[in-house]
């Protein structure tokens, strides 16, 4: 029988010569070392699939975003070029309605200057004519004292003014406001009216019985005589006469008895007689031409005469010639001198304007 030599179990373990040991712990089987390897491989394959199915993706949406975008750039060069267009003809007409605008401002200024220049003269006329009439009035007021002329006289002056509607007369148009309201305040004589009468008087002078006159009485006349006085005392002569009348029957106009306060003016003759009425014209007339000269002294006097001639050498219990000197008293008490207003502010306001030169 053999016998088999006996190994101890460290000589069994211990590997040969030459031979590297491994760690039975970190061997690893062999069957699981392909499966793993195949794994990792399909792995790696899937992805770099989808790397390259999201690098194609990519790419087909930058072609498509980059096609747009030419096309984008396409649309705007044209529409650039376009607008190009547009502006340069813009350009165009606007240097074309640059060149009109400056020629219609030119043929604007031209005008206006020209409106200026004829609206200075139209101004500088009126201006010329209003002066004129205030000064008038201002004349009138100072010498004659007729307010109604001066008055008229401002009132045509500020028409002419409010025609031209002008701010530059508005102060002047104010001044000529004031002295309107101050003239129409002012008192007044009636010079026409006053003048009127006075040659009422001497257009029937010439029918005045003189006291001188052989049948100072008509029968038209004795019929239109005023009423009767209240009766008064009758002297012894007066009744011995109108008993002698009555008794003389159809001859009793054969002799007439009047009382006089003048016997001279019942021996005037014809030439005297015609000498009396021209006297008293004459004193009318003056009257007449001193009222229309305001000169109350000379007017008064001249009035004063006149009733004299007429007391003295007229039958004054005639109608006419009773009425005639009652309107004669009645003028002489007419007061001719009232205090007029002055328009020296609208004199001065006519004469600044004239020297400020139109704007």
């Amino acid at each position: 029988m053999s016998t088999e030599p006996t190994t101890s179990p460290e000589s069994s373990s211990a590997p040969p010569a030459g031979v590297e040991t491994v760690p039975v712990a970190a061997a690893a089987p062999r069957g699981r070392v392909p499966w793993l390897a195949l794994l990792a491989l399909l792995l790696a394959v899937a992805v770099g699939a989808l790397s390259y199915t999201k690098l194609a993706n990519v790419k087909r949406e930058t072609a498509r975003r980059l096609g747009e975008l030419q096309q984008a750039a396409s649309a705007a060069t044209e529409t650039a070029a376009r607008a190009d267009a547009e502006a340069r003809a813009a350009r165009q007409q606007a240097a074309v309605l640059e060149s009109r605008l400056a020629e219609v401002e030119s043929q604007r200024e031209a005008l206006e200057q020209l409106y200026a220049d004829l609206s200075r003269g139209r101004d500088e006329a009126v201006l010329v004519e209003v002066e004129r009439l205030i000064t008038l009035g201002a004349q009138e007021l100072q010498i004659t004292g007729n307010v109604p002329t001066a008055l008229a006289a401002l009132q045509t002056a500020d028409t002419r003014l409010a025609r031209l509607e002008s701010p530059r007369f508005l102060p002047m148009r104010r001044v000529l406001a004031r002295d309107i309201e101050r003239l129409k305040a002012a008192p007044t004589v009636d010079i026409t009216g006053i003048a009127l009468k006075i040659d009422q008087l001497i257009t029937g002078s010439e029918a005045w019985p003189l006291l001188s006159d052989a049948n100072p009485t008509s029968p038209a006349a004795a019929s239109a005589r005023p009423a009767p006085q209240p009766p008064r005392q009758v002297d012894w002569w007066e009744r011995t006469w109108d008993a002698l009348q009555r008794e003389l029957g159809e001859y009793r106009d054969l002799i007439r008895i009047r009382v006089v306060d003048s016997p001279d003016a019942m021996l005037l003759g014809q030439q005297q007689q015609l000498l009396v009425r021209q006297q008293l014209r004459l004193r009318l007339l003056n009257a007449r031409q001193a009222l229309l000269g305001r000169n109350d002294r000379l007017y008064r006097a001249d009035l004063s005469e006149a009733q004299t001639l007429l007391n003295r050498y007229f039958d004054v219990r005639q109608r006419d010639t009773a009425a005639a000197l009652a309107s004669m008293k009645q003028l002489a008490s007419a007061p001719l001198s009232v205090e007029t207003p002055n328009i020296n502010d609208s004199v001065s306001a006519v004469r600044a304007a004239r020297t400020v030169p139109g704007r």
